[in-house]
């Protein structure tokens, strides 16, 4: 399952308004972040997020899990699309919004290093 550990990201309420909406057109279609929801405990968050490529059509959420000293991004297994090349792009996507929120963030353990971005 694709995913990156963000380290040192300890607050999922700032991660959340770290996500910003995203649509980004790709030689093979067209990747997109939509709404978030952030569960009132505060330490969990989904994102719906779409890839269209090749004529494809996959809406997945994103989740954000808390850890007592790291986030990890990952897909919601409930929603578990092929894992594709614009799927772990938009996967990366979040991890960059989120680390470029705070500068003491960075990558940990990950299987995503070929999709994130420094």
């Amino acid at each position: 399952m694709p995913h990156v550990v963000l380290e040192q990201a300890q607050s999922i309420p700032q991660a959340f308004q770290a996500i910003e909406p995203l649509a980004l057109k790709t030689d093979t279609g067209i990747l997109k972040l939509g709404d978030k929801y952030i569960n009132a405990a505060e330490n969990s968050v989904l994102i719906e997020a779409l890839a269209i490529e090749q004529g494809k059509n996959q809406s997945f959420f994103i989740q954000l899990s808390q850890k007592p000293s790291s986030i990890t991004v990952r897909l919601l297994p409930l929603t578990d699309p092929e894992k594709s090349p614009g799927v772990k792009l938009l996967m990366a996507r979040v991890a960059k919004q989120i680390k470029d929120s705070n500068p003491a963030i960075i990558y940990g353990k990950t299987n995503l290093q070929d999709y994130l971005l420094p």
